[in-house]
């Protein structure tokens, strides 16, 4: 049976974050394009492939891999997810969708790549989690992955963060920066024990940095906004009056960034890169 200790992620995958992602998929898919396409890029996929695509959400990127000939196994432990990956590649024989926690879950050592868009920083013991990861790749496998860098340098998400404040309930006890979320991986030097104590070698560490376009319509960008963003968690404490208040204020946040080619806000990432030993 498969060790559970992703429990808390898989509870959110599975509800609210899970279908505001879905809502907002198409989206996602434009704004991060940048980080995105580099990080396909980098992958290189072949037919010779075999590629793991971890935390696949609705299976834009596994996808790109197949259509570029490898074989693809997309996982997820979001179930909804997994159905509308599904669902978009009907018809693509050289790509399956797997619903399973990629953490815990026993890979065959089959695959020549892993990858990983965004996908990796909600791991409850990444340790654990990395050293499982890297159990399926073959002798000289690859892996590859983006993670988000600090918050100080992702503006698009922080701009609606600092007119959150007057909303957020006191935290009993601190946050640990290094919790699962989007921004878990932000450290260099903490990805880079990661990776090193689950034996990758040949370990690459590259910071990009770009205004993404968030858009034209401050609807659109609110309703990313209200679905996945911080205030779409700080929405579920609130009573509908204060709601509308909190959606309010990041809306005035937003617009006030916004000019005639509509909102364009910093984003910083890493683009990670390492080998299985030979």
């Amino acid at each position: 049976m498969k060790e559970r200790n992703n429990i808390e992620q898989e509870e959110l995958w599975n509800g609210r974050l899970g279908e505001g992602y879905i809502s907002v998929a198409n989206y996602i898919d434009r704004v991060v394009r940048p980080f995105s396409d580099l990080a396909v890029s980098a992958v290189n996929a072949s037919p010779r492939e075999l590629i793991l695509d971890v935390g696949c959400g609705c299976g834009s990127t596994s996808l790109s891999f197949a259509r570029a000939g490898a074989r693809v196994t997309g996982i997820d432990i979001s179930r909804k997810m997994i159905a509308r990956a599904r669902k978009n590649s009907k018809g693509v024989p050289n790509l399956s969708f797997h619903l399973g926690d990629a953490a815990s879950e026993k890979l065959d050592l089959a695959y020549t790549h892993v990858f990983s868009r965004f996908g990796v920083m909600f791991f409850s013991e990444p340790f654990a989690a990395f050293k499982n990861i890297y159990s399926g790749l073959k002798c000289g496998g690859k892996i590859t992955f983006l993670c988000w860098q600090a918050l100080p340098e992702n503006e698009w998400i922080s701009a609606s963060l600092e007119p959150l404040e007057p909303f957020r309930q006191p935290a009993q006890t601190p946050l640990d920066p290094r919790s699962p979320g989007g921004f878990a991986f932000a450290d260099r030097d903490y990805v880079m024990d990661i990776l090193s104590a689950s034996q990758f070698v040949n370990i690459k560490i590259e910071s990009l940095r770009t205004n993404v376009d968030m858009g034209q319509s401050i609807d659109e960008i609110m309703a990313f906004h209200a679905r996945v963003g911080p205030l779409s968690g700080i929405l579920q404490d609130l009573d509908e009056e204060r709601g509308l208040e909190a959606i309010a204020a990041v809306k005035a946040s937003l617009v006030a960034r916004m000019d005639k080619a509509g909102l364009h806000l910093l984003a910083s990432a890493w683009l990670v890169t390492a080998d299985a030993k030979s």
